[in-house]
């Protein structure tokens, strides 16, 4: 009684539309409107001082206002990934890639975004990450930053191909 399954269902038309707006907010839109000049801005809560990037107006622990914004550099380390090897509807990008959870050195939050210029076997937990900016005019959005790369280590000519100021007091 094995009977093949049946075709999936792909695409489910209906009567309904709904259009939707999405407001930033205040704390939002002034890290959005950081994208469009290349700065990456986050704010912290003047109770607990947890810093939040992308910031929204109030700190999710106190529910106290956020204070004033703080230029952070944008390199930050790899909390977890994905590798993303299969295709879906809307994608965008060919498969195989990684998408990662990237702790902002600076902030007390996590972003996701791709991790690219790199190998897909040698990204890891851990490793140090930079945004690499879009070209052109950047926009008020996410696209500004078009994927994280791994950061260049720097290696001392006598430190015997370690990175640059490791064992250092």
């Amino acid at each position: 009684m094995n009977r093949p399954l049946p075709e999936p269902v792909r695409v489910m038309p209906t009567p309904l539309r709904m259009d939707y707006t999405f407001v930033a907010g205040a704390g939002r839109s002034s890290f959005l409107r950081g994208l469009a000049h290349r700065r990456l801005l986050a704010r912290a809560c003047p109770s607990c001082r947890r810093v939040y990037l992308p910031a929204p107006e109030f700190c999710a622990r106190c529910l106290v206002e956020l204070g004033a914004t703080t230029e952070l550099d944008g390199r930050g380390t790899v909390s977890t990934f994905c590798v993303v090897s299969f295709p879906f509807p809307g994608q965008q990008i060919e498969p195989p890639y990684v998408v990662a959870h990237i702790r902002p050195h600076g902030a007390d939050t996590r972003l996701m975004h791709l991790i690219r210029e790199i190998e897909i076997a040698d990204v890891r937990i851990g490793m140090e990450v930079e945004p690499v900016w879009a070209g052109g005019e950047p926009a008020a959005s996410w696209t500004s930053i078009r994927h994280y790369r791994p950061v260049p280590q720097r290696v001392s000519p006598d430190s015997g191909g370690d990175r640059a100021g490791d064992g250092d007091a």
